[in-house]
């Protein structure tokens, strides 16, 4: 019969194993083998007690004898990994995952194979997971184009308006116009197994929906107003918009991009009415929406706040922007009114 005799340094090894909250359910049971066996019990006693075959309590019990701890951990069946092969793939992913080009998992074992790296697709996908690499939609972007010093010295200037706005110097808003038609883009949507969403077509020459709205999302004065039209907006629109909007307590900075209308002679005529009601204006450098805080506005109302991706009657596409509109507005004053504190 196999029995164990534990040392005291031995047996308090074994336990303070046996408190490890990390230790998995086998591993535990064979904690309980090695000192169920030093207290006296048998192998047979011992499978019965844990539910085991007797065979396997003396193979843990003599792998015990001759390892010591090691024989209680799980061991991975087949080789080692192979860190230096696993390093290799790793890197080769990396390098080409970096490049400015769009890759499916057949595309990368092709360029893996030809780098000398033979796997399989579902070899590839499980590398991509352990690097934490994600199947995403990809997006545009103009960063090619900008100019880094004009965007650090724009960053400063929104900082400093920012910063303004909150100590109630001035108020911060941003500008820009938003098109819709009759077909949104393609978003992504929950479906039954089998099944796929498909959005009917509409052609949109001639049938766009387009907005001209003002964020201004903190401050003493925050806002958030627009107008429609069927048609393009013109420089008298925009003069219009402006002047009419009710009066700003403090200066109102406008930032908007280098639109032709936005730069156009009509509007740099009007920049003395503008600032008769304190009206001025900041112009990003080219190239750069993502420093204008309206865009993601705008991609919240056209990718998620319109459910209906198509519609056929113009009449039905402005009542629906008007709606996605006036919610989002609803949203911010709702959101607002929770953090404002009531007037002593």
């Amino acid at each position: 019969m196999i029995r164990l005799t534990l040392s005291e340094s031995e047996r308090h090894a074994v336990q303070a194993l046996r408190r490890d909250a990390t230790l998995h359910p086998a591993e535990r049971d064979r904690v309980e083998m090695v000192l169920l066996s030093a207290a006296g019990w048998s192998p047979p006693a011992i499978a019965a007690h844990l539910g085991y075959c007797a065979v396997t309590v003396r193979t843990v019990l003599k792998t015990y004898r001759t390892t010591g701890l090691a024989a209680l951990h799980r061991q991975r069946p087949g080789p080692p990994p192979n860190a230096a092969r696993r390093q290799q793939v790793t890197t080769a992913l990396e390098r080409l995952l970096a490049q400015p080009r769009t890759w499916t998992t057949r595309q990368l074992t092709v360029a893996l194979r030809e780098a000398g790296i033979v796997l399989s697709p579902r070899q590839v996908r499980r590398y991509l997971r352990s690097r934490g690499a994600r199947w995403r939609r990809t997006v545009r972007s103009l960063k090619h184009k900008q100019d880094p010093v004009r965007v650090e010295q724009a960053t400063r200037v929104l900082t400093m308006l920012a910063e303004r706005t909150a100590r109630g110097l001035l108020q911060r808003a941003f500008l820009d116009e938003c098109g819709f038609s009759p077909s949104l883009p393609g978003t992504w949507s929950w479906v039954l197994p089998g099944t796929r969403k498909r959005v009917p077509y509409e052609n949109p020459q001639g049938r766009r929906w387009n907005t001209l709205a003002l964020y201004a999302p903190e401050g003493l004065a925050p806002a958030f107003d627009w107008i429609g039209s069927p048609r393009s907006f013109t420089a008298e629109d925009l003069i219009h918009f402006l002047l009419e909007r009710p009066p700003c307590p403090v200066p109102l900075v406008i930032v908007l991009d280098n639109a032709s209308l936005h730069r156009s002679r009509a509007v740099q005529d009007a920049l003395p009415r503008l600032w008769a009601k304190r009206i001025y204006f900041y112009f990003l450098p080219p190239y750069s929406p993502e420093l204008n805080d309206i865009e993601p506005v705008f991609r919240g109302i056209k990718y998620y706040a319109l459910p209906e991706r198509t519609y056929t009657p113009l009449a039905a596409l402005e009542a629906a922007v008007d709606g996605a509109y006036t919610d989002f507005e609803l949203d911010r004053v709702a959101q607002r009114a929770t953090q404002l504190r009531p007037a002593a």
